[in-house]
């Protein structure tokens, strides 16, 4: 073996019968077109290796969840604080803000993705099979977008103060009455965000999966119906859209909670029932 150098380069030359000889190739070397497109093909390697691993380590940097942590993504919504999403996902203002490189906790951006931590033993996106229930981070939303069925290592849980907090806060960013909010919640899951009914619906505003698929393609942002704060978000949109189609009337905006606007706007109200305990628990919230 014989080293060549060129121009600051070194280049090793290996013996191999009569094919080449190094003295054969230290004359091609110095034929100036050779010569000159060794270097750009070596400066042109160089370039794209830099530019690699710039980029490469821009992405790392963007979040660290820390040694054996991944993250799950949430996207912050306009009116979120980096305390309430902390209390949502059961952690704590300082992980979130060491792991997402914040340096000041009351300045977050509506649209920046946040990164939760979580055990790296949960994939997010993976099968609910492979999903830990003990982080307490796995999704109930796959990679795609759809919303999973019945599960239950991917719900949360909450206390009846929290609910309370997120569903006045979602009355007052959507414009509806609070009373309404808190009727509702309480008619369909008694403020409980650990249930899922029999017919599939998920936590305090018991959305079902295809509403959740299509509110979160209506909004363009993948809220998770097993997360507190995401499920009630998901009901305050819907009632929010019921509220605008159906011109505030509110008889008609609870059936149709219940029943779907098609069917209320179609075929009128069938669920008097369900109306008059929501209007019930309405006047006494108020």
């Amino acid at each position: 073996m014989e080293n060549t150098r060129i121009q600051g380069f070194t280049i090793a030359v290996r013996r191999e019968g009569n094919n080449w000889s190094s003295n054969t190739m230290y004359r091609l070397l110095q034929l100036p077109f050779l010569k000159h497109g060794v270097l750009l093909v070596f400066t042109v390697v160089l370039l794209l290796g830099s530019t690699t691993v710039s980029q490469s380590i821009s992405k790392a940097q963007a979040a660290n969840p820390g040694p054996g942590n991944s993250c799950s993504w949430y996207r912050i919504h306009y009116g979120d604080t980096l305390s309430r999403i902390a209390l949502s996902y059961r952690t704590t203002i300082w992980t979130l803000a060491r792991a997402n490189y914040i340096s000041n906790v009351n300045l977050i951006f509506a649209g920046q993705s946040l990164c939760i931590p979580h055990s790296s033993g949960y994939h997010s996106g993976g099968s609910a099979s492979s999903s830990s229930s003990a982080s307490g981070f796995s999704s109930g939303v796959s990679y795609n977008g759809y919303v999973r069925w019945y599960d239950y290592q991917a719900l949360g849980w909450s206390s009846q103060s929290q609910v309370a907090y997120f569903l006045r806060s979602a009355a007052a960013r959507y414009g509806l009455p609070i009373s309404l909010l808190e009727a509702i919640a309480w008619q369909e899951s008694g403020w409980n965000q650990h249930v899922i009914s029999r017919d599939g619906g998920i936590g305090v505003m018991q959305i079902m999966p295809y509403t959740a698929m299509g509110l979160n393609t209506m909004t363009g942002i993948r809220h998770d119906p097993y997360k507190l704060a995401d499920n009630i978000e998901l009901g305050a949109i819907y009632l929010h859209s019921l509220w605008l189609g159906l011109h505030g009337n509110i008889t008609l905006v609870i059936s149709a909670y219940n029943e779907g606007g098609w069917n209320v706007v179609h075929r009128g109200i069938f669920n008097w029932r369900y109306v008059d305990d929501v209007r019930a628990l309405m006047y006494r919230f108020g």
